[in-house]
């Protein structure tokens, strides 16, 4: 899938982020954190001053004769690169223009003294979507030493159709592709027209983003429960079949391949250096599933393994992502 990031005249990315690049390798990344304004810098998500500009008079295709309406505007912005004007959107005269610099404003109002830091952001499909995303500060630990990083994002849309959403979520976003995943992965949500005042909800988006402190809550200690169960190698195998099972009429390539995974998945749960501090335990097991096939399972075809395997990883809506899910419920109920 592509990430979908703006590109611009000169060649560079609407994109930053802070310690590690995006999967596609474009924008800048910063060497530590970063603050709203390096952000909206580095992202060239600053200076649009977002616009509406009444359509004023046009004409009728039918009579020929001049109609003026007050009821529609485009929303324009300067592009960051050119200076040049561009039409992002047409909207009605209720639409309320959020500005990139309102975004960041928000997240960190909304975060206030909690030491959570903005890690990516960028702009989408020639500036018309736009994320910023903040690290949260306390991430999920497991076992006090399998950490597990919450992101607090907001998308905002300057072509008129969608609202401002805010969301906590798992999903480091850093293109199109991780944005859905991340607005499908939601731990909780905020959402706001562009019709309504969103710097005047800062108390009623904190009410509804505190799920997010729960759900982590409860993921971690399922997690932890995971970890307090030991699972020896006979254990595993049997779970790894149950995962992976085999039809009675398969195939000799098809049994081939499922050697194969059976394998990779035994290696991985007994001897990798990954699972050490884990070893022998149903968390041990769940994270030998997630490693094989976010950074083991292959790539066919002529693209670019990296990206395969990032999409794979981040997409909500993929078999591997499915996978994940169905060996977490069967550790966790068995």
């Amino acid at each position: 899938m592509a990430h979908e990031i703006e590109m611009f005249a000169n060649g560079s990315a609407g994109f930053a982020a802070a310690g590690k690049p995006g999967w596609h390798g474009l924008g800048y990344t910063a060497p530590g954190p970063m603050t709203a304004e390096d952000l909206l810098s580095h992202a060239q998500l600053a200076g649009w001053n977002v616009r509406k500009v009444p359509v004023g008079q046009v004409t009728d295709p039918v009579t020929g004769l001049p109609v003026v309406t007050d009821e529609d505007f485009l929303v324009v912005r300067t592009n960051p690169v050119t200076g040049q004007p561009e039409r992002l959107g047409r909207v009605g005269r209720d639409y309320q223009v959020l500005q990139n610099e309102d975004v960041t404003g928000f997240l960190q109002t909304l975060v206030d003294e909690s030491g959570a830091i903005f890690d990516t952001g960028g702009s989408l499909n020639g500036g018309r979507r736009v994320f910023v995303t903040m690290r949260l500060p306390e991430p999920l630990m497991v076992g006090g030493f399998d950490q597990l990083d919450l992101y607090l994002a907001a998308f905002s849309r300057h072509d008129g159709w969608g609202s401002f959403v805010t969301v906590a979520t798992p999903v480091r976003v850093v293109c199109a592709n991780t944005e859905r995943a991340a607005l499908a992965n939601h731990a909780s949500k905020f959402t706001v027209r562009h019709t309504g005042n969103v710097a005047g909800r800062i108390a009623e988006a904190r009410d509804a983003l505190k799920l997010t402190w729960k759900h982590g809550e409860a993921f971690a200690a399922e997690a932890e429960k995971l970890l307090a169960v030991p699972m020896e190698v006979k254990e595993f195998r049997q779970f790894a079949n149950r995962l992976h099972p085999l039809p009675a009429d398969a195939k000799e390539l098809a049994k081939r391949n499922h050697d194969l995974t059976m394998r990779e998945l035994e290696y991985l749960f007994a001897q990798a250096p990954t699972q050490e501090p884990i070893r022998n335990t149903r968390w041990a097991a769940y994270n030998a599933v997630t490693e094989r096939l976010d950074h083991k399972s292959p790539v066919f075809g002529s693209r670019d393994v990296a990206t395969v395997r990032a999409e794979r990883a981040l997409l909500d809506d993929h078999d591997n992502a499915k996978l994940k899910a169905r060996g977490f419920r069967l550790l966790a109920t068995a």
